[in-house]
């Protein structure tokens, strides 16, 4: 298969809603079931560049706004005490935990595709 098939509920309403089709498949099922995905999926596009690109955007802003909202609340709880000589509001193994995941996520971000165009696993 080609391309992934966009909806399978799209399908099963294109077949259940035309008593021909139903007889078609019963005929040829392979022939007709790759008419209604040709159909399916050009009612269904794929998302544009620009659609996609938005959507990186917001994930990667969504994620530096985490990083630096954690940075600044556990990097004052971590300098806060909350009674004198007891303890303090936030560990600091916290901070490194979450700071380090978010940035292990960006990071991730940029490292390229296992299944990028041109690699063959060579």
């Amino acid at each position: 298969m080609t391309e992934a098939m966009r909806s399978a509920t799209a399908l099963v309403d294109k077949i259940l809603s035309d008593p021909s089709t139903i007889e078609a498949l019963q005929h040829s099922p392979e022939k007709t079931l790759r008419l209604l995905e040709a159909q399916i999926n050009k009612q269904m596009p794929p998302p544009t560049g620009k659609v996609v690109n938005l959507i990186w955007l917001i994930v990667v802003l969504t994620f530096s706004a985490v990083l630096l909202y954690s940075v600044v609340v556990l990097g004052t709880g971590v300098s806060q005490e909350l009674k004198e000589n007891v303890q303090y509001a936030t560990r600091s193994d916290t901070m490194l935990t979450v700071v380090t995941t978010v940035v292990g996520f960006l990071a991730g971000l940029l490292a390229p595709s296992p299944i990028s165009k041109g690699n063959n696993g060579n």
